[in-house]
């Protein structure tokens, strides 16, 4: 009977760290930070954290691989992973859809 608790207690456990996380949304705090940046700037922090964060776990596809419409899932999967803030998702967000397939 014990085995019995402890294997759904650790079961439970491990069912709740596989848990996916969600990016939070970004705020007009986050706006107006980016607001006060020129496009350029964005895009050259955007494509910084790409290189740095992305390219530590895995190698870089090109941001012309995907289209916009791709880019949305892939950063919604990855950005938690690579531990981006909503501020800094946005910024790479920007830099590979500015470069993203037409």
């Amino acid at each position: 009977m014990k085995k019995y608790i402890y294997s759904l207690c650790l079961l439970g456990v491990i069912v709740y760290s596989c848990k996916t996380q969600q990016t939070t949304s970004p705020t007009s705090e986050t706006n107006s930070a980016i607001a006060n940046l020129s496009n350029e700037e964005i895009l050259k922090k955007g494509e910084d954290l790409y290189s740095l964060r992305c390219g530590r776990c895995h190698g870089l596809p090109t941001p012309s691989d995907f289209t916009v419409e791709d880019w949305k899932p892939i950063m919604a999967a990855m950005a938690p992973k690579a531990k981006l803030t909503a501020e800094e998702t946005n910024w790479v967000l920007a830099y590979v859809n500015a470069n993203a397939k037409k």
